[in-house]
């Protein structure tokens, strides 16, 4: 029976018998043509092309989707076929070149779906952990930051060095300071202190 469909691939009409269109669309004819096609893909030039093909594809992609993308643009679709739980079952390449349809253990055991099913799970589990180790460096490397900025802060005792603050008689913030400022502008502050004491005792003795 033949059907025409839509382009969602939904019946579009009432069956027809495939006696209306000769003994070439009936089953008998049909079995044969597929028992021939299949020894001939046996040794059809375009099962080794299409297997090196795929191979390549999976040495230079990471992931089904580029995989698939790869293959397309070589003019080969890619059927993945996957149960309830998601596991695949099964792979089938059409190659449009040669105009030849394959199931991938067809092709060879290292096409076959077990081993896709390994190669993209594995894939999935290492870019999980590539994205996991990628925030962690950039949470580490924030952290690095924030500390490194912390530490770069002035203590409160130079706030003076900001503009915007109100400016600080400077003799008295020196003093206050003490030694934290040894080398500030060149001076020896053990001789200015011997000689603001000088001072002092000469004020004291003017007051006498």
């Amino acid at each position: 029976m033949y059907f025409a469909l839509n382009e969602y691939g939904q019946k579009a009409s009432n069956p027809f018998k495939s006696s209306l269109f000769g003994k070439e669309a009936g089953m008998t004819q049909l079995e044969k043509h597929f028992e021939k096609s299949k020894e001939n893909m046996k040794t059809n030039p375009a099962k080794e092309v299409l297997k090196n093909t795929i191979e390549a594809g999976m040495h230079t992609s990471n992931n089904e989707t580029d995989f698939k993308k790869q293959l397309l643009e070589q003019g080969i679709n890619t059927v993945v076929r996957r149960n309830d739980e998601g596991r695949i079952y099964g792979m089938t390449f059409i190659d449009h070149e040669s105009r030849t349809v394959w199931n991938g253990s067809q092709l060879g055991k290292n096409l076959s779906a077990n081993v896709f099913n390994k190669w993209w799970d594995e894939q999935a589990i290492e870019n999980r952990k590539q994205t996991t180790n990628d925030n962690t460096t950039h949470s580490s490397r924030s952290s690095q930051n924030n500390t490194k900025e912390e530490s770069e802060t002035p203590h409160e005792l130079f706030d003076f060095l900001n503009k915007e603050q109100p400016a600080y008689n400077e003799p008295d913030l020196i003093e206050g300071l003490g030694s934290l400022l040894p080398d500030v502008q060149d001076e020896d502050y053990e001789e200015q202190e011997f000689a603001n004491r000088m001072k002092k005792k000469r004020k004291r003795k003017r007051g006498k």
